[in-house]
């Protein structure tokens, strides 16, 4: 089936079964530049993403595994819608209204990306429709009250749109029926010069912040905001990712703060180019802030769970989490992740793909006919 001005449709197609016999679907979004993205709707995840270079050549730029029943076995949440609360609570507690709330730790004394349990686990209804001629896939899930310790039942929306202008829209909508700490994002690792080729040290990665937190070595936020470092992690001009002496929490694994704050548009939080393939990815947010992750502890090498039998080993991908600050709950003065009751939480992703002139390996441009 086809949709009005030569989009095509969402096209659906079986994706396996899960373990406990339920079946999960794979949904292809094309736009009519070649673009392709593939999604599931277990854990929401962006399973492939098809992208031209400058010659033209299509590659699937984002991180991931062989199949479903490797996703269900575990993995780094490639490609995952994660909550309810990206990133780490720490201590896996929290107080709100004066009630102390217990989370399981799944991240040494923390609690990562929701628990054990989070969106990223979950196998979502999904629906596809078309609005103002532009094919949207529409997943939805709904966490019951206690899930991984959080209260309320929380009612939870993501659409995914693929548009001609070669931008990748993810939008997030949530209501609870009880106030909850709330941080929705999405997990995909990016390599920009296809997802199994290698390290993206030749990226180069401008970030639009002037502040970013604080963080031990294991992760942990430490409930301090500092401003940028030159040549440590400011990232306000662009710098390559291989050109840095050192890579941890400081600057790979980091949250970092944008200047506007949350907005009721996207606005510009990052580019990433590789000057290799030429490929430009700006992401565009009207979230408060981005988690930039470089792919530090990734030790993804052995076996053939990874698609095309890849080995993605550290630094092989990069994230671009756009999120609130992860402990805003227990750190009220960097940031405000609690929905109330009869609030709607909305937000806006925009991955933005374009291409650039191609240099070759010594570091020459080469100039496309």
């Amino acid at each position: 089936m086809s949709l009005t001005d030569n989009k095509l449709a969402i096209l659906e197609s079986s994706y396996g079964q899960l373990v406990d016999g339920r079946a999960a679907k794979l949904y292809t979004l094309r736009n009519a530049n070649g673009l392709l993205a593939k999604i599931t709707n277990y854990g929401a995840i962006l399973t492939e993403l098809h992208v031209p270079d400058n010659t033209g050549k299509l590659d699937d730029i984002v991180l991931g595994r062989a199949s479903l029943n490797d996703y269900e076995a575990g993995h780094p949440y490639f490609g995952a819608i994660v909550g309810r609360v990206a990133g780490r609570i720490s201590r896996a507690q929290f107080k709100l209204n004066q009630q102390i709330y217990r989370l399981p730790a799944n991240n040494g004394s923390n609690c990562l990306h929701g628990g054990p349990q989070g969106f990223d686990r979950q196998l979502w209804d999904a629906r596809s429709f078309e609005l103002d001629g532009q094919p949207y896939l529409e997943l939805s899930y709904i966490d019951p009250d206690g899930s991984n310790g959080f209260p309320g039942n929380l009612k939870c929306r993501v659409c995914y749109s693929l548009s001609d202008t070669n931008e990748l829209r993810i939008a997030y909508w949530a209501q609870c029926d009880q106030a909850c700490p709330l941080n929705l994002t999405n997990h995909s690792y990016f390599n920009l010069n296809g997802h199994q080729a290698g390290p993206i040290t030749d990226h180069q990665i401008q970030l639009f912040a002037d502040h970013r937190a604080c963080a031990a070595t294991d992760g942990t936020l430490l409930g301090k905001k500092v401003p940028v470092e030159h040549r440590l992690n400011d990232f306000r001009q662009a710098i390559r990712i291989g050109s840095l002496q050192a890579l941890d929490t400081r600057n790979a694994d980091t949250h970092y703060f944008l200047p506007a704050g949350r907005t009721a548009e996207p606005t510009a939080a990052a580019k990433i180019t590789a000057p290799i393939s030429g490929r430009v990815l700006e992401a565009w947010t009207t979230e408060p802030g981005l988690q930039f992750y470089a792919g530090l502890h990734l030790n993804e090498t052995t076996g053939g769970k990874n698609k095309n039998h890849a080995e993605y080993p550290a630094l092989s991908g990069f994230c671009l989490e756009t999120q609130d600050y992860p402990d805003a709950v227990n750190q009220p003065e960097l940031g405000h992740n609690i929905l109330l009751p009869g609030q709607t939480f909305e937000s806006t992703t925009c991955f933005r793909f374009s291409t650039t002139e191609a240099i070759d390996i010594q570091g020459s441009s080469q100039k496309l006919p």
